[in-house]
């Protein structure tokens, strides 16, 4: 490297580059999953790597590593500054949410508020490009973008219900009927004054909310064809691009589960699979094998490919979840667990990995072409 080591030509090729960060990013994901019990990781540790996404997403696709300033500096050192700086942002926020939101104890519904912070700031930032912030100066356009999504996910919190588990049993129909969550008699009463108890069953809303997000990222996937191919600006092309998802994400969600009759939240598990894969060919793939042949057939090349890794990392992620977990691996907690592995813990690696490290220590990326 720098012109006096020669480059390894796997280091700087698709698939070998990606393989090599996935090796790492996967790796690094379990051993900080065997660190932690059932209670833990589903609670507090759940809790802190979901207020980690939304900063670290703004600082890699809207900030692109330009804010914080750190063009001065090499690898590893900006990566580690980017690192701490979303950390430090995310930790705060987590600190809000325990104690301005969760009466001090890392709540269920507090987990879900985080998941939904993310699915919003997605459509912000791939939808509706940060409109209304997008001629804003960098800083300005990103945390007004954040407060922006915070501010959304909580009033479409406010329509979630969790009084109640609807499938007790994980089984879609219940052998039994819905028993307490946060309602009277249930395990979280004592909070129930807290807990959201809008219109939708908590667990239909957050698995509708995630197959919304998975056709947005579809479309990402293709990009945004077949809306790209008419001239329409922002926010006209991200309600078109909402009301698609909206749309395909109530079809979805109709089949699985009223249907096929699968229960919600498992339901909701093969979104994040999918999810999974499509995260995977962006993040350490960057986009290969599809990237060369443009970007509707190649698209759907790497969306048919993110189905085999959606299978792989479903069955894989789980297998390892219930060697580390054991008994604990129960409704719904087993079904969490494995989406926390996958989307909790790998795709921020992945984005931090190959946005701030530029798969560090592999030289730099090269031109896409290669």
């Amino acid at each position: 490297m720098n012109g006096q080591v020669p480059e390894a030509r796997w280091t700087v090729t698709q698939p070998w580059r990606g393989l090599f960060g996935l090796a790492v990013t996967v790796i690094v994901a379990f051993i900080i999953t065997a660190s932690f019990n059932m209670e833990k990781f589903g609670g507090f540790v759940t809790l802190l790597i979901m207020s980690f996404v939304p900063i670290l997403t703004i600082t890699g696709a809207v900030w692109r590593g330009q804010y914080p300033p750190t063009e001065n500096l090499q690898l590893p050192w900006r990566g580690m500054l980017l690192v701490a700086f979303v950390m430090l942002f995310g930790v705060l926020i987590c600190f809000g949410l325990l104690n301005f939101m969760s009466a001090g104890v890392p709540q269920p519904y507090a987990n879900i508020y985080c998941i939904i912070t993310v699915v919003v700031t997605f459509f912000a930032i791939l939808a509706f490009d940060t409109w209304p912030f997008r001629k804003m100066s960098l800083p300005a356009r990103g945390f007004l973008t954040l407060i922006t999504t915070y501010l959304l996910a909580w009033f479409i919190m406010r329509l979630f219900n969790f009084s109640m588990l609807s499938y007790p049993t994980g089984v879609n129909p219940s052998p039994i009927g819905a028993v307490p969550f946060y309602a009277e008699g249930g395990p979280l009463a004592s909070f129930a004054n807290i807990a959201p108890s809008g219109s939708f069953p908590w667990e239909m809303a957050i698995s509708y909310s995630l197959w919304a997000v998975t056709f947005l990222f579809v479309f990402a996937m293709l990009g945004m064809w077949p809306f790209s191919r008419f001239k329409m600006q922002q926010p006209v092309f991200g309600i078109v691009i909402l009301v698609a998802c909206l749309v395909l994400g109530y079809i979805a969600f109709t089949i699985g589960v009223s249907v096929m009759k699968i229960e919600p939240l498992t339901f909701q598990g093969y979104a994040i699979s999918y999810l999974f894969g499509i995260l995977m060919i962006m993040n350490m793939f960057q986009m290969w094998p599809g990237r060369v042949l443009g970007p509707v057939v190649g698209g759907f090349i790497n969306l048919a490919l993110a189905v085999v890794f959606a299978i792989i990392g479903h069955y894989g992620v789980g297998v390892f979840c219930q060697w580390h977990f054991g008994e604990a691996m129960t409704y719904p907690n087993n079904i969490f667990a494995v989406a926390n592995v996958m989307l909790g813990l790998c795709f921020p690696l992945w984005a931090a990995y190959s946005d701030f490290f530029d798969f560090w220590p592999l030289p730099p990326t090269p031109n896409p072409s290669a």
